[in-house]
């Protein structure tokens, strides 16, 4: 968020240096001039960062793949994921993600299993 804070207020000296030349739309990431980029954009530039680092193949969508399972996996809601992610549904988040869900769910019953061992012995 520090980030993304420092580069509205680039983006806000860039809008006053350009004047009416700026067109506003609201867009945080931009072109020079406030125009929307392409949203083939941050994908190309996204594409030579990974050659130019020697970076494994990998998408920005794998990387969204992977921020929701970790997100899961690590008991957020699914509510929550769904929001980020930006799906009008919690189904949709819930189907694309069940294997995640899944595993989740495996590991819930493991920890129930664990809290009721002791339980079963001490009878």
């Amino acid at each position: 968020m520090k980030a993304l804070k420092s580069y509205k207020i680039w983006q806000e000296e860039k809008k006053l240096g350009l004047g009416d030349k700026w067109q506003d739309n609201g867009y945080l990431f931009t072109r020079w001039n406030g125009e929307p980029m392409r949203p083939d954009t941050v994908s190309d530039w996204f594409r030579k960062f990974v050659k130019m680092t020697d970076l494994p193949p990998i998408s920005l969508h794998s990387l969204r793949h992977t921020s929701a399972t970790l997100q899961i996996m690590n008991g957020i809601p699914v509510r929550t994921v769904s929001a980020r992610l930006g799906h009008a549904k919690t189904s949709t988040t819930s189907n694309i993600y069940s294997h995640a869900i899944q595993s989740l769910d495996a590991k819930a019953a493991e920890v129930l299993d664990d809290i009721i061992s002791p339980l079963r012995k001490a009878r």
